[in-house]
């Protein structure tokens, strides 16, 4: 995981709070979440997307990642030991900024204080839970 953060800062990845999405109703405050391509050829991100493309690339290496949503955000866990039910977090907006302990840091505490503050919208998706339901990427 480590290894997989280092590559992403040495390309160059940086955030990037891209707020423009032409589908969003009215009071509605959402991102348009690119493909792990585009973030990778723009070497920017905004938190889905550094969350999907840090997904794929665990997937890819046979890890288990699962999308983590907390209201207004997302970040990145995974699976510490497949079938364990043990899960570390990563947040992907510091790629550009920050060193991998401290990215993952930030995330366990998002984590742990929306799971105390609010328990009913967090949400934790398991990618391989995601490809059982027929759910597949775009390409």
């Amino acid at each position: 995981m480590k290894a997989l953060y280092q590559a992403l800062r040495e390309a160059g990845l940086t955030y990037v709070n891209s707020v423009i999405d032409y589908g969003a109703g009215p009071g509605q405050f959402t991102q348009r979440t690119r493909l792990p391509r585009e973030s990778l050829a723009q070497r920017s991100a905004n938190c889905i997307d550094g969350t999907v493309l840090m997904a794929s690339l665990l997937e890819g290496a046979s890890l288990s990642p699962a999308l983590v949503l907390v209201p207004g955000h997302a970040f990145v866990g995974w699976e510490t030991w497949d079938g364990a039910g043990k899960w570390s977090y990563l947040e992907t907006t510091m790629i550009g900024s920050s060193e991998f302990e401290a990215a993952c840091q930030s995330a366990t505490l998002q984590y742990d204080q929306a799971t105390k503050l609010y328990p009913k919208q967090v949400r934790l998706h398991p990618v391989a839970d995601l490809r059982r339901r027929r759910i597949w990427p775009m390409e």
